[in-house]
């Protein structure tokens, strides 16, 4: 009589010792030490050409730090006329004044901040860059993302924006003064 042999007690073994061997995790710490300076960023904004067309009453830039956020936001008040395509062409300028290498930079469309009301009356709002290309939107369509731009150290590049206003749009509204919308373009640079 032949004797067979019960292997499973051996295959269950040999599966256990499988799974302890992929279960298995080896640690090791790695110190490492990260060290934090600061200086000023290689690309900054600045007011374009289009400030001080007509004594700067259509384009206005300023600054100022967002403590909740932690970031610093550059606002920019443009104005569009009534039932007329308006162009700007140097809104503002992003220039590569303290860095040594090239900077790429790309326009990225993030959306309406917060709500007036009155967006509805804005038809179409583009901020463009050097090529003419550009990031909002026209109608109902969105654009998302314009680039890259090279900005050579010791070089400036030009943000344009284009506004469509409804002309319908009540008078008390085109006041030169009243907020029709808020829109975040974010300028996404790394240096080459």
């Amino acid at each position: 009589m032949v004797r067979r042999r019960n292997y499973r007690p051996l295959a269950a073994v040999a599966v256990l010792a499988v799974a302890a061997l992929v279960a298995a995790t080896v640690t090791f710490t790695n110190v490492t030490y990260w060290l934090i300076n600061a200086t000023k960023p290689p690309a900054m904004k600045y007011p374009g050409a289009d400030t001080a067309v007509a004594g700067g009453q259509y384009v206005k830039v300023s600054y100022y730090y967002d403590s909740g956020r932690g970031v610093n936001i550059t606002r920019i008040s443009i104005i569009g006329f009534t039932g007329d395509p308006t162009n700007y062409t140097s809104v503002v300028k992003v220039c590569n004044y303290y860095g040594t290498t090239p900077i790429t930079a790309y326009l990225v469309w993030v959306g309406q901040v917060g709500t007036t009301g009155y967006e509805g009356y804005i038809k179409a709002f583009l901020v463009k860059g050097p090529d003419g290309k550009g990031v909002g939107f026209v109608g109902t369509t969105t654009y998302t993302q314009a680039g890259p731009y090279t900005i050579n150290p010791g070089a400036c590049i030009d943000i344009g924006a284009y506004v469509a206003i409804d002309p319908a749009i009540p008078l008390s509204l085109a006041n030169g003064q009243t907020i029709l919308g808020t829109y975040q373009v974010n300028i996404q640079m790394s240096p080459q």
